[in-house]
């Protein structure tokens, strides 16, 4: 194993001989570590020395980028000694001696593999992000941890209750390690934009980075920028971050270069990847998070403010290399929350659930399946009775073959069983898109917005992307066959007309309910409300569904009948209906 110390020192080069000992005495190890310290790229190494090493990261940017510092670092080849595993993207071989991957990799693999036998070591990265891949990794990576005498489980982090983490772990040994960081001088500047900022705080040289919630307001801030920097004389480049780019376009905004540069990043700049040379940070002060939307039964992405550990942990990215500047968009006196929000308290755990079920386990019975922190009882009920609804599971909570068809697609269960009940069409592939994305189409069918010239074009390319193993599919065949398939993902969203005529609908959940006049679905008896809105609350007004999707009588299928005795009195007998 080549001496990592005699590369460019890191603060936890001093510390790896007593990890190593650590781990090889225990088993297990927490290690937390301020960002800098160095902890991704020099602990997997430490311990390859037992056996391959499986390190798991929060995002597939990271995963790649991580492998090919191990591997610039140590000359190994990529792909080889070191490598990588995300969705749609795989280099590795079976001389693979540390594989980076994101933290659904672990999940699927667990699924053919439940002990985990190609590795020695699994190192869980990140794991204060608390996202659902992440607690579900922790509980059956422990489960395979406690039936393999010889497997090593470490959790590391940058800002974690890392004794709470221990205790879980048996008591496992925690280890502390101080990062390298240079003062950060904070300012606030609220109602100012990310724009302005960059333009009163860009320094002579070196890197800019800012914090964004997205994609979109990445490539809006991009195009503003544009050309107030060219209007500077001095070349400045303007480079995008976020998960959905593409490897190269990734790899140049954390690659150094001469010359000052902007970074415009999302949330996954704060620990995951290191954009070296940053002396100013322009901190939005939001970012976007998967949340439950109870008006559209999936999950969607909203836009939220940060917490103050986030809010510290971005601004502490200037001070790297020297000392820097941090410029929050936002008042002094804004109150945050003080750590962020797992993701098992706020998304339906449909589909978690549904994995645990594949894996073997029963997440119904409290207690008997190990969560590091167990998920709320009322959402634990309401997904058992929507996989009951999507016949992913049977009535004892048993899988089902329709269940291990829809695991397999990397979408909510009640979009993958969209997709499947139309046979992985792309029509049905861009509603998966549409509405785990959040678009808005108000007042129209689904169909009518999937099959629009205007569909947005990078919901448009993950929909490809959902259907790239396939052979070959068919673009926008059946109608029916679609629109049957959405009543087979959304059966308790079902509606029927109060009236003969009329836009007063009634839900399956006893509510009442306008449809637009304007929608396609107006003229049948009965609907699938895909999205309800309340339009004002507490007012008498209705909700209004803003989108439909018509459903022929001849497909409702009772779910379960039920017998009640009356007596009748003039009869003296007893009636069963």
């Amino acid at each position: 194993m080549p001496d990592v110390t005699s590369r460019t020192p890191l603060p936890i080069d001093g510390r790896l001989a007593e990890i190593a000992s650590v781990v090889a005495a225990r088993r297990s190890a927490v290690i937390t570590a301020a960002p800098g310290a160095g902890k991704t790229t020099r602990v997997p190494p430490a311990l390859a020395g037992a056996g391959p090493v499986l390190v798991l990261q929060p995002r597939r940017v990271a995963a790649r980028a991580m492998a090919s510092r191990v591997a610039e670092e140590h000359g190994w080849t990529l792909g080889r000694e070191v490598g990588w595993h995300v969705r749609f993207d795989r280099r590795f071989t079976r001389e693979t001696r540390i594989l980076f991957a994101t933290e659904g990799i672990l999940t699927a693999r667990l699924q053919t593999d439940p002990l985990l036998s190609d590795f020695a070591t699994i190192i869980i990265d990140e794991f204060h992000e608390r996202s659902i891949h992440a607690d579900l990794g922790l509980a059956l990576a422990k489960q395979a941890w406690a039936a393999r005498d010889d497997l090593r489980l470490v959790v590391m982090s940058a800002t974690l209750d890392a004794d709470r983490v221990a205790a879980y772990l048996g008591d496992a040994p925690v280890v502390r390690v101080e990062g390298r960081t240079f003062p950060v001088a904070v300012s606030y500047q609220p109602g100012m934009t990310v724009e302005d900022a960059v333009m009163s705080a860009l320094p002579a040289t070196g890197a800019t980075l800012c914090f964004l919630p997205g994609a979109g307001e990445i490539a809006r801030a991009q195009t503003s920028l544009a050309p107030r920097l060219a209007a500077l004389g001095s070349p400045v480049a303007v480079l995008p971050l976020y998960g959905g780019l593409g490897a190269d376009a990734q790899d140049a905004a954390i690659r150094p270069t001469p010359g000052r540069r902007v970074i415009l990043a999302t949330n996954l700049a704060e620990t995951t990847v290191t954009v070296p040379d940053v002396t100013v940070v322009i901190d939005s002060g939001v970012h976007k998070v998967a949340r439950y939307d109870a008006e559209r039964g999936v999950d969607r992405l909203v836009t939220e403010r940060i917490s103050r550990d986030s809010a510290e942990q971005r601004s502490g990215r200037a001070g790297r290399v020297r000392e820097g500047r941090a410029v929050r968009l936002w008042d002094a006196r804004d109150r945050l929350r003080e750590h962020r929000e797992a993701e098992i308290h706020r998304i339906d755990l449909a589909g978690t659930l549904l994995d645990v079920v594949g894996w073997g386990g029963d997440p119904w019975t409290a207690g008997a399946f190990d969560w590091y922190e167990p998920p709320p009882p009322a959402a634990t009920s309401a997904a058992r009775e929507l996989l009951m609804a999507l016949e992913a599971i049977d009535r004892s909570g048993r899988l089902t073959p329709i269940g291990r068809q829809l695991r397999k697609l990397p979408v909510h269960p009640r979009l993958a069983r969209l997709m499947l009940g139309d046979d992985m069409n792309l029509r049905s592939a861009r509603a998966a898109a549409w509405l785990s994305e959040g678009g808005r189409a108000p007042d129209v069918d689904i169909a009518a917005i999937v099959d629009s010239p205007a569909f947005p074009r990078h919901l448009d390319q993950l929909a490809r992307s959902l259907i790239r193993d396939r052979d070959s599919f068919r673009e926008n065949e059946s109608r029916s066959r679609f629109e049957r398939a959405v009543f087979a993902a959304y059966p308790d969203r079902l509606a029927r007309r109060r009236e003969p005529t009329g836009d007063r609908f009634v839900l399956a959940s006893g509510t009442g309910a306008r449809l637009a006049k304007s929608s396609g679905a107006l003229s049948h008896e009965f609907v699938v409300a895909l999205e309800v809105r309340s339009l004002h609350s507490g007012g008498a007004e209705e909700p209004r569904i803003t989108v439909a999707s018509p459903v022929e009588p001849e497909w409702i299928v009772p779910t379960s009948r039920e017998v009640v005795h009356t007596f009748d009195p003039a009869a003296r007998t007893l009636r069963a209906a």
